[in-house]
């Protein structure tokens, strides 16, 4: 019976840390997911005005930075047509067809922000967004284009998704990040992206110390900052509230299986009197007590693991994160052994003479 009783303690105190504690955890998992997207990960370096001389080189310096997932870089917006109409106007000249805007862009296109299209140009190559190939007559969906600035060879589309969807208006030009042409060699708009919206201070100073820039002072830096302090102070609360509510549901394990265990001692005192005078040490009477109580633990904390996986995925709509589905029965298997051990000392020092005394 002892030993049901503890097995019971262990089951409903790790579903109780499931039901409470798990469930905050998962809460917290599902809301900062929503709190690091795409929008909330993005640091907008921009040079409203073109005044700030902010390089191309920038892009390659910011991109290896830590925390930096991605980087790039777009130059001023420039007209272009189709170059193969009819007074096109040559590769300099605006022509009478369609225009539509282009930028020249600089640095790897993200997979994680393009539904379509290659993600390596060689410089000179563009991909025209949503809808601009038709504007611009291109056959197929491919063919020179060129502006009063700039001119280039469309090789494909693309569809940007968050969070520069404001490219899809425009026929990206890959430009090397050494710079191109004249007019051509300088950023309006350089956008990096973190691991990790935590990241978010940290990465942001690093850019601003990293950037390639003839005057700092016309730079403007815009990033989340909001919500990474939120995500901060998410983290933060169930942290502690998470150690409280732990800390107090082990320490009342601990107890309970204290309580047991001292009385199951009572109950097996004259049969760990005999043990003792058959020979057996304190020491093999302390392990016995000890093995059997880490048993009963492991049992109980497993079934109650199980348990509590289904009360959070059925309550939560998500499971708890790996770390605290792991530490939950591991912590509760300590507290049965540290509950267990004053129980074991006692009935180690048990005097195997005076139990099995006959009256």
């Amino acid at each position: 019976m002892p030993t049901l009783v503890a097995v019971l303690i262990l089951f409903a105190g790790t579903v109780s840390l499931f039901a409470t504690t798990g469930l905050a955890a998962a809460s917290q998992q599902r809301t900062l997911e929503r709190i690091n997207s795409p929008e909330g990960r993005l640091i907008t370096v921009i040079d409203a005005q073109g005044e700030a001389g902010l390089s191309p080189e920038s892009v390659s310096a910011v991109r290896f930075l830590s925390g930096v997932d991605w980087a790039i870089g777009v130059g001023p917006t420039v007209d272009v047509a189709n170059a193969t109409v009819s007074g096109g106007g040559g590769s300099r000249g605006a022509g009478s067809g369609l225009t539509v805007p282009s930028r020249a862009v600089y640095g790897e296109l993200p997979t994680s922000v393009l539904d379509t299209g290659p993600r390596i140009l060689a410089p000179g190559q563009a991909l025209s967004g949503p809808g601009l190939a038709a504007v611009l007559a291109l056959g197929d969906g491919v063919g020179p284009v060129a502006g009063r600035t700039i001119d280039a060879v469309v090789v494909g589309g693309f569809r940007a998704g968050p969070p520069v969807t404001m490219l899809n208006d425009s026929v990206l030009i890959s430009r090397a990040d050494s710079g191109g042409p004249a007019g051509q060699d300088r950023l309006l708009t350089l956008w990096v992206s973190v691991g990790d919206v935590s990241q978010i201070a940290a990465v942001t100073e690093a850019v601003r110390a990293t950037l390639i820039v003839a005057d700092a002072s016309h730079i403007r830096i815009e990033t989340s900052s909001e919500l990474a302090q939120l995500s901060v102070d998410v983290v933060s609360d169930l942290a502690h509230s998470a150690r409280l509510t732990v800390g107090s549901l082990l320490v009342a394990v601990a107890i309970l299986i204290a309580t047991v265990q001292f009385g199951r001692v009572s109950g097996m005192a004259r049969d760990i009197g005999r043990r003792r005078a058959l020979g057996a040490t304190r020491t093999t009477i302390v392990l016995h007590i000890l093995i059997s109580a880490g048993l009963c633990a492991v049992v109980g904390a497993a079934a109650g693991t199980a348990t509590g996986l289904v009360v959070a995925s059925l309550v939560a709509g998500t499971l708890p994160p790996t770390g605290f589905t792991i530490g939950v029965p591991v912590l509760m298997v300590l507290a049965a052994l540290t509950g267990s051990v004053p129980p074991a000392i006692r009935a180690a020092r048990l005097d195997p003479v005076r139990i099995l005394r006959v009256p």
